[in-house]
């Protein structure tokens, strides 16, 4: 488990070293790393304020953490690992129930709802178009991301994750990439920039 541990922890730091540096092969990803420490230093700012800034400074530590090594893992595999999933899930439903249990139960209530359309439009995209255009992980990772901002963050975290994709998008074209209609990224790095900045930013004033 330390070996395992240690593997990850490297990997991680190699991508958001060669991100941030804008290196290849994760330049593309520059936009995520440093949405990531954005993030951390908007946390920093308003920690001195918060009365609570003790639980919210560990759980903007785990959280980050968990979400910086989806990022490293995606980007070079392609894959998020059900075990960061997990981990995920368990933090947001910790933080759910410190937060009060009568919450527990609707809290529930909206990941499965979450879950249920993530994968309805999985499907329905799949027999649209004829390929996937969202991973059955990326599915679960949204649903997760549920127990930390709740449905009514959803809506913005997909809207920040579109956006961060497109930026990279961009930059593949500008270093050269032929794109086209079925190009296939990992999308897993900018849902998690988006969870990042979305479980920060809190609630916000959209009437969402």
């Amino acid at each position: 488990m330390i070996l395992a541990l240690r593997k990850t922890t490297g990997r991680t730091g190699r991508f958001l070293g060669r991100a941030l540096a804008w290196r290849a092969p994760d330049r593309q990803h520059a936009v995520v790393a440093w949405g990531l420490v954005a993030g951390a230093a908007w946390l920093a700012v308003g920690l001195p304020g918060d009365p609570a800034w003790p639980e919210a400074a560990l759980a903007g530590f785990y959280l980050v953490t968990i979400l910086a090594a989806i990022c490293a893992i995606d980007a070079r595999y392609g894959i998020i690992p059900d075990s960061l999933v997990a981990a995920l899930a368990a933090g947001g439903l910790l933080q759910t129930y410190l937060a009060g249990q009568a919450g527990l139960l609707e809290r529930g209530f909206e990941v499965v709802a979450v879950f249920a359309a993530a994968a309805l439009f999985r499907a329905s995209y799949r027999w649209i178009r004829g390929f996937d255009g969202l991973g059955f992980g990326d599915v679960k990772f949204v649903a997760a991301a549920a127990l930390w901002i709740g449905i009514a963050g959803v809506p913005v975290l997909l809207l920040m994750a579109v956006l961060s994709a497109l930026l990279s998008l961009l930059i593949m074209r500008a270093e050269g990439y032929k794109l086209d209609g079925q190009q296939a990224i990992s999308f897993g790095p900018h849902l998690a920039v988006a969870l990042w900045l979305t479980w920060i930013a809190g609630p916000l004033p959209f009437g969402l």
